[in-house]
C-alpha cells in the first residue's frame, strides 16, 4: 500500500479539483454562449451609435432590437431549463 502514497498527495488532489472546476466552468460557459454573443452585439451597436456622440432614431431602434435579442436569449435559456 506504500506505492499508493505517491498518487494520493495534496498536489494531486488540488490538480484534480482544478480539472473538475475547469470542466464544470466549460459546461456552464457553453450554456450561456448565446447570451454572451447577444451581449457582444449590443456593445458593438452601442459603440457604433456613440461614435459621433449623437444617437439618431434609427440607431435607437437598432439598439432596442439588440437588447430584445438579449432578452429573447435569456427567456430561451429559462424555458430550456424548465423543459428538461
Amino acid at each position: 500500500m506504500d506505492f499508493l502514497a505517491d498518487y494520493f498527495s495534496w498536489s494531486n488532489f488540488f490538480y484534480l479539483v482544478g480539472i473538475l472546476m475547469a470542466g464544470s466552468l466549460t459546461l456552464v460557459g457553453a450554456r450561456y454562449r448565446k447570451i454572451m454573443k447577444e451581449l457582444t452585439d449590443v456593445v458593438k451597436v452601442l459603440e457604433e451609435a456613440n461614435k459621433d456622440k449623437k444617437v439618431t432614431a434609427a440607431e435607437k431602434k437598432k439598439i432596442m432590437k439588440e437588447v430584445l435579442d438579449v432578452v429573447k436569449a435569456i427567456i430561451g435559456l429559462k424555458w430550456n431549463i424548465f423543459s428538461k
